[in-house]
């Protein structure tokens, strides 16, 4: 409890417990800080506070009253992400678990992950969560070579607080970047100075912009027929906060690869596993984050990992946003 300090008010915090009436907790402080405990009484059973002085003094000038819940979990667990992507046999995915005290000291111990067979999941062996704080605490997860493509449920704790990761496994990529020598085309460019060809010129200062209308779309078509594994946007501030990565043998039979639901702009990698005969790559933007078109400076599309290319392999994990989920 807050309260204008060395006021000269004597008064005293109380507690109302039901069926049982008010109950005195602890005299206010001259300080004009004040922190009491239920003690014997029970926090629990309270359905009230307030404060009481005596006719003879001042009234006090209360700035705040904070509660400490006593049937609430020393520290509140989440998980600002949920879901994450990991390359099976590669680098590692980082995402970060939030942790909120709700205790009137500082509380400490231990995230703790259980992983299923074949993953790996680090955390720091001891966390300290200040009063009334809150800390993040980061999760380093990679799964090894004997991992199969599929999604995974991994069990977060904190305390008595659990929360559930989804760990999305897809085959490692690697490259060349198949985009580099595709052939272009959208379902409109805004003007002929933001042509679809700009997603794979390999020039940084050049960029693809649609009309302002949700469902605008850029395709490639690569060289020769692959299986994709990884494809790579970078978004200029016109973004989509939904969008599909949708992939084609012909131009003709399409199917959703990837579907990116909260879509932030700025460098996103979008995972998938698509059939070896994937001709077309097609970004749809289904839903515009901004009143604009949607943009993109460029498009970069690498194979899913074989013998034979690992010599051009490219670290898998590092550095980029994971955004997508895959459909097989």
């Amino acid at each position: 409890m807050l309260t204008g300090p060395h006021s000269g008010t004597r008064g005293a915090v109380e507690a109302h417990l039901p069926g049982k009436g008010w109950q005195r907790l602890g005299a206010l402080s001259q300080t004009g800080w004040t922190q009491l405990t239920a003690g014997r009484h029970g926090a629990a059973e309270a359905d009230a506070l307030r404060l009481v002085w005596s006719e003879q003094t001042k009234p006090p000038v209360v700035h705040e009253i904070t509660p400490w819940y006593a049937d609430t979990p020393a520290a509140s667990l989440s998980l600002p992400r949920t879901t994450v992507d990991a390359a099976i046999g590669g680098g590692t995915a980082r995402v970060t678990a939030r942790l909120s005290g709700n205790r009137p000291t500082d509380v400490r111990g231990r995230v703790t992950a259980k992983a299923p067979k074949g993953f790996t999941v680090r955390t720091p062996l001891r966390t300290t969560v200040r009063r009334g704080s809150t800390t993040e605490v980061p999760l380093r997860i990679s799964a090894d070579s004997s991992v199969k493509a599929g999604s995974y449920r991994i069990p977060v704790s904190f305390g008595g607080e659990r929360v559930t990761l989804t760990v999305r496994a897809y085959p490692r990529t690697s490259g060349p970047d198949l985009a580099r020598h595709a052939q272009v085309t959208s379902s409109g460019d805004e003007t002929k100075d933001f042509p679809a060809a700009a997603v794979a010129d390999g020039k940084r200062g050049t960029r693809w912009s649609s009309p302002a209308e949700d469902g605008e779309w850029v395709q490639l078509k690569l060289a020769e027929p692959a299986r994709v594994g990884q494809v790579v946007l970078r978004w200029q501030d016109a973004y989509p906060s939904h969008y599909r990565v949708q992939v084609s043998p012909d131009g003709k039979r399409w199917r959703t690869a990837a579907t990116v639901r909260d879509g932030e702009g700025g460098k996103e990698s979008v995972r998938m596993d698509t059939p070896r005969d994937t001709r077309y790559v097609r970004v749809v933007g289904d839903k515009r984050a901004t009143r604009f078109g949607i943009s993109l400076w460029s498009v970069e599309i690498y194979g899913v990992d074989s013998a034979g290319r690992a010599k051009h392999a490219r670290r898998d994990g590092d550095g980029d946003r994971d955004g997508g989920s895959g459909a097989r």
